[in-house]
Order: C-alpha cells, then structure tokens, then sequence
C-alpha cells in the first residue's frame, strides 16, 4: 500500500473559509452593537502551551476584525483573588467572552475559577452550565478543540451516524466534549484513557479515532483499523518541532483520512473561540 494512501485532512483551508465568514460576521456584529466584539483571553503565568495558544488566538481575531485583550495574571496568585478577578472580567459589559487558558498553576483548581463565568460568555464552554449542558443535549458553548474535529469532519464530509467512534483521552477540553458530540450525532461512542487494559482491540475497532492524551507517537499503525478516519488533537514538542499523538508516518499506510500535527485540527480551534464570542452557543 502507498504511504500516502490516506486522505489528509488538513485544517488551513476550511480555516481560510471560517476565517472568512467570521470577517462577515464581525462585520454585522459591529453593526448590530456600535462597536466590535471583544474576546477576554486570561492566562496564569508563563505557562508556553497557554502563551502560544493565546497568540494564535490574538492573531486570528486581528484577522477577523474582534478585539481581543490579554489580561495576564502571576503564576503566585492566590485561587480567591484570581476568582475574583475573572468574576470582575466576566462582569464587564463591553466583554462578549471570556476564556480562561489552561494549563493553570497545580494550587489553583480550574472549576473555582471557571465557574464564576457567565455561561453567555463563557465561549470555550468550561464552566459548569455549559458542560452541564452539553452532556444533556441542550445547546451550549463547547471547547473548541472538540467543535473543531466536529467541523473538519462535517466539512470532510464524513457522517458520524452509525459509526463506532473511539475516544482516546478524558480531558475536559478535548476527550470529553469530543465524545459528547460524537454522540450527540449519533455515533456510539467508546471513552479509553491512559488506564484502559488493552487499549489496541477497541481502537482496532473504531471507524473514527479521536485523540488527545498529550503522549508523542503513542498511538502506531498495529493500532488502526484499516480505512479509519483518525483526528489527532495531541501536541508534543520533541526535538523542538510539534508532533501529534499518532505515529504520523505510519498511519498513512493504514487509515483512510488522517489529521497532521500541525495543520490539522490546531488552525480551525482559535476560529471556534471567535465563531462562539460572534454567534452564541450551538
């Protein structure tokens, strides 16, 4: 078989369509409201993944016409004071959403301070109501990794309806909500994580293989139901370059469309923030 048999699934373009409805929509928002949207990213010290992230983030509302402010807290602030914060953040009236960047530091629990967040501007969908929400079907703000896999699939062309979805991972921002989509359109989804005994025989079985456990190269070929479509959520540094959680290289040969990292998923998850602070939950 070829090594280039799979589809490749690449984000960029369907980022490069969205990027352009978004311009449309802030458009009309501004229109609407006499004033352009404004997107409140929080970061909590100098963590890199959430420091990177917030600076695809800036440069996609840059593009797209939303304002976007960075309001960057001391990785020493206590749990109290920086809920309080957040509360005064989400209180602002000129502010259509707020997202709170992960990693935090380990003394601080991430649901004492998310779920002091409006739920309507709660736009990564980590607070409680939208969780919540999201588990039991109602129309809510999802995280954008996982609403970006849904929009790459859909865009793909790729029905869930029926098919066997596998979930590797149990995150709140990536696993969870992803599965819980998943399901949402039909498909019958299987949760895996870190401590599932003989991980292989139920990712050998999934026609749609969603990961996001943070482990380089931690899923391989042996692993794959030939002809699955595969989205890789992970993101590795190794050797100062950025890998999924997929044997990339491998799974060419075996899956029948596949997400690279970078390129796959990470263009279209800044855009997902920007579409849910625009145009309300789904």
């Amino acid at each position: 078989m070829d090594a280039t048999d799979a589809t490749i699934l690449n984000g960029r373009e369907l980022a490069r369509r969205t990027m352009d409805e978004l311009r449309r929509e802030s458009e009309r928002f501004a229109q609407a409201h006499d004033r352009r949207a404004l997107l409140l990213l929080v970061a909590v010290g100098e963590n890199p993944t959430a420091l990177l992230y917030a600076e695809q983030v800036q440069r996609a509302c840059l593009r797209t016409g939303v304002d976007c402010q960075l309001e960057q807290f001391p990785a020493e602030i206590d749990e109290t004071t920086l809920r309080l914060r957040v509360a005064a953040l989400g209180a602002r009236g000129d502010a259509d959403g707020v997202v709170v960047l992960l990693p935090l530091p380990g003394h601080i629990r991430q649901r004492m301070v998310t779920e002091v967040l409006p739920p309507e501007k709660d736009v990564d969908g980590l607070g409680p109501r939208n969780a919540g929400h999201l588990m039991l079907g109602f129309p809510s703000f999802v995280p954008s990794t996982a609403d970006a896999a849904l929009a790459l699939l859909r865009d793909a062309g790729v029905a869930l309806q029926g098919q066997n979805a596998v979930v590797v991972g149990r995150s709140n921002v990536g696993g969870k909500p992803a599965g819980l989509l998943f399901l949402r359109e039909n498909a019958t989804v299987t949760f895996c994580h870190s401590r599932t005994p003989d991980l292989a025989a139920i990712t050998r079985t999934a026609d749609i293989l969603f990961t996001s456990v943070g482990r380089p190269n931690y899923l391989t070929a042996e692993m794959i139901r030939p002809g699955a479509v595969v989205l890789d959520a992970g993101m590795n540094a190794v050797d100062g370059s950025l890998v999924g959680d997929v044997d990339y290289e491998s799974l060419r040969a075996v899956a029948g469309a596949l997400t690279p990292v970078p390129g796959g998923l990470g263009p279209l998850t800044p855009l997902m923030l920007i579409r849910h602070t625009l145009l309300g939950p789904d």
